[in-house]
């Protein structure tokens, strides 16, 4: 996403991490070396890639993935204290 016209730069159709860099990387240096912020999921080889290919960008976990991991623990946490509660009841 351009953050300043806030419409994709790319959208690749797989997910496999070397398709994904044989597209970026046809971008060249020049653009590459440029890019400030990328937004990622947390699969460790999509920070890789960024890593390799983008050595002056930020790195931002996107809020989604944060806020579904969060939500995950929240509901885990939750289940394992009423199945401790439920425990005393019985």
């Amino acid at each position: 996403m351009d953050l300043d016209t806030h419409k994709p730069i790319e959208i690749v159709q797989s997910r496999r991490i070397e398709d994904i860099r044989e597209v970026i990387a046809g971008w060249g240096f020049e653009v590459l070396n440029q890019i400030e912020e990328v937004s990622i999921d947390l699969w460790s080889p999509y920070k890789s890639l960024v890593e390799d290919l983008m050595p002056n960008a930020n790195i931002t976990a996107d809020r989604f993935h944060v806020m579904k991991q969060v939500n995950d623990e929240l509901d885990r946490m939750r289940k394992t204290e009423k199945k401790a509660a439920m425990s005393f009841v019985m």
